[in-house]
């Protein structure tokens, strides 16, 4: 895999999608690989030393070779900056960064699992499921309609998407409940002829639930974590998770994609 390299990535667009997300276009250079589902960036906005460290962003799509598209909320003074920026404006980028998700044999059912703000790697996913023609089964969840992915995001998955099944904690959009209200009986199905793997990101307690069912159904499941990071590169170990073999992985640097049984939940 090509060295991950520091470069200028330039704003083509910046818009509000929703109350809570932010649709960020940007252009990267040709030189740069273009990040597989599951991998990251670390973006940081030009000139400008507070904050001094960058932040992390999940990929959602990659829209032309020398372009990709990010959505994220504002959740602190970096991602507050960023979303004050203009098209035009040119922001420092580090990427592509981490292991991505594995694709699936073939034969194999996916099934994708995200909650909260972590639709971004698994609709890239999604995107690259089908386009080799698999038939991926999606679940999405949230504490309301509000916190959903944006409307397009949704139609989108949707598309990709065999089955598409929603929840919110409120019962404002789709079924009320926990999205492994729906998830766990899906895999429970006594009649399942078809193998499947499961790919899931969000908060850490719904990817705890999650590797718990899918143990339970001897499912394979990656998960890709969701920590604070500052380097992005594995040298200042501050994003780091327990193993359950004892020690520590770097989400930035042997993940941020796992295998859920690598994890001490």
């Amino acid at each position: 895999m090509p060295s991950p390299r520091l470069c200028n990535a330039t704003i083509l667009s910046h818009t509000a999608a929703g109350r809570q997300y932010y649709r960020l276009v940007l252009k990267i250079p040709g030189t740069v690989s273009l990040p597989l589902p599951g991998q990251f960036v670390m973006l940081r906005v030009t000139d400008t030393i507070d904050p001094l460290l960058a932040r992390p962003f999940g990929i959602s799509s990659v829209l032309t070779r020398t372009s990709i598209e990010i959505f994220y909320r504002v959740v602190g003074r970096g991602t507050m900056l960023l979303s004050r920026t203009r098209p035009g404006r040119t922001l420092d980028m580090l990427g592509p960064l981490g292991r991505g998700f594995p694709m699936p044999e073939k034969g194999i059912q996916p099934i994708l699992v995200t909650g909260g703000s972590g639709f971004p790697p698994l609709h890239l996913l999604a995107k690259a499921l089908k386009k080799q023609k698999y038939r991926s089964v999606i679940f999405i969840g949230a504490r309301d309609r509000s916190e959903l992915p944006p409307a397009g995001i949704l139609r989108s998955f949707k598309e990709q998407a065999s089955a598409l099944h929603i929840t919110t904690e409120d019962g404002s959009a789709g079924k009320k409940g926990l999205i492994t209200d729906l998830f766990a009986p899906y895999c429970s199905l006594p009649d399942r002829s078809v193998k499947a793997k499961i790919y899931a990101c969000g908060p850490t307690p719904m990817l705890k639930s999650v590797s718990t069912v899918a143990a339970e159904c001897s499912i394979p499941c990656f998960v890709s974590m969701e920590e604070r990071m500052a380097c992005g590169l594995g040298a200042c170990m501050g994003c780091s998770v327990r193993r359950r073999a004892g020690g520590y992985l770097r989400v930035c640097k042997e993940g941020p994609v796992f295998e859920a049984e690598e994890i001490a939940w």
